[in-house]
């Protein structure tokens, strides 16, 4: 996911989760209110995954790890 879509996620996520947070203080039965709740744990997940997609991987055969690289004073 390219960084203006992610970007774009989290606004969406931060204001959902205001939209939340006043319908909680204003109408706290409502199933908007769960509607909404279902919308933040969607885009949740939907950032978690594009957070987790971003990040690089290591090939670990190529790559010497801490122990075997040697020591340099």
């Amino acid at each position: 996911m390219d960084n203006k879509r992610l970007l774009a996620l989290r606004k969406q996520l931060k204001r959902e989760q205001l939209h939340v947070q006043w319908l909680e203080q204003h109408l706290p039965h409502s199933p908007e209110l769960n509607t909404a709740r279902t919308r933040i744990a969607q885009l949740i997940v939907l950032d978690d995954a594009a957070e987790s997609a971003a990040l690089p991987t290591t090939n670990a055969a190529t790559k010497k790890s801490d122990a075997e690289a040697p020591l340099s004073l």
